[in-house]
């Protein structure tokens, strides 16, 4: 089932970015405004990303699969299955076709031959590769153009935020 535009929350032509709708999460002005600059930022890369996606062929199921390994690196089709939350079974024609593809392959393990392990090939490495890349050229160029007093700022807030992102 695909979900509809208005339902995800998107609102506006889909081939031009959109301004976040605030009512639904009310937040201090000040906030406000710094989040509308991050949304600017986003939207500004937002079309490079979207490309790449309508051109890759892979369903989002394929995709989750492929970003689980390459966050975790390899592992056994039961171990991938945990982490998605789908039955062993359910994976075994997504994976078929991401092997099929050339993005994984399956490894038998060299002491135990009852286990297979999953991991990307060359060309899923590139794959991610190319999605990293994507607004990386467009941002250095803009942070370039930044005063050195300015990017040294800009990497410590910057860097401050990801602490306390993944500080949780």
């Amino acid at each position: 089932m695909v979900a509809s535009r208005s339902r995800l929350g998107l609102r506006g032509r889909p081939d031009r970015p959109s301004r976040p709708d605030w009512s639904e999460h009310p937040v201090d002005p000040e906030l406000r405004s710094i989040m509308e600059a991050i949304h600017r930022q986003q939207a500004a890369i937002a079309a490079d990303t979207s490309g790449f996606f309508m051109d890759l062929d892979l369903t989002m199921a394929q995709f989750r699969a492929l970003v689980t390994i390459r966050k975790w690196g390899r592992m056994s089709g039961r171990e991938l299955a945990g982490r998605l939350g789908v039955t062993p079974g359910t994976l075994v024609p997504l994976l078929d076709r991401l092997e099929e593809a050339g993005y994984l392959r399956r490894v038998p393990d060299t002491e135990d031959r009852r286990m297979t392990w999953l991991e990307l090939t060359p060309k899923g490495d590139r794959l991610f590769v190319r999605l990293f890349g994507l607004g990386a050229r467009r941002m250095m160029t803009a942070i370039s153009r930044l005063s050195t007093s300015d990017r040294e700022l800009y990497k410590r807030l910057v860097n401050q935020i990801a602490e306390h992102l993944e500080a949780g």
